[in-house]
């Protein structure tokens, strides 16, 4: 485990390794604790850096993501009609800043 106490909180949304998003967000998560500027500009700073780490394309990057944030809002709270998902900046900002409140 990279990060345990982030990865057992994916897992109890219900996100598991299996998903190419749980990787991306630990990752991404760890990027943007070192340097929280990462997560002004995700698609041109962060994502990049993921593809890099991953394995993955840049676009990639974000639907494993934005799949990954589906699979655990899915998990955690039914959506309502008219409900709309974080976005990924809002769920990775509450992920890295380790509470559960947006999420």
């Amino acid at each position: 485990m990279i990060c345990p106490e982030l990865e057992n909180r994916l897992r109890s949304m219900g996100l598991t390794s299996r998903y190419q998003g749980y990787a991306c967000l630990v990752q991404a998560v760890l990027l943007i604790r070192a340097d929280p500027a990462m997560l002004d500009m995700p698609a041109k700073l962060l994502y990049p850096r993921l593809a890099r780490l991953t394995g993955l394309s840049a676009g990639g990057v974000d639907r494993a993501i934005r799949t990954a944030i589906q699979v655990c809002c899915r998990h955690t709270h039914p959506q309502r009609p008219g409900e709309a998902l974080p976005t990924v900046r809002q769920f990775l900002a509450a992920l890295a800043e380790g509470s559960g409140g947006s999420l």
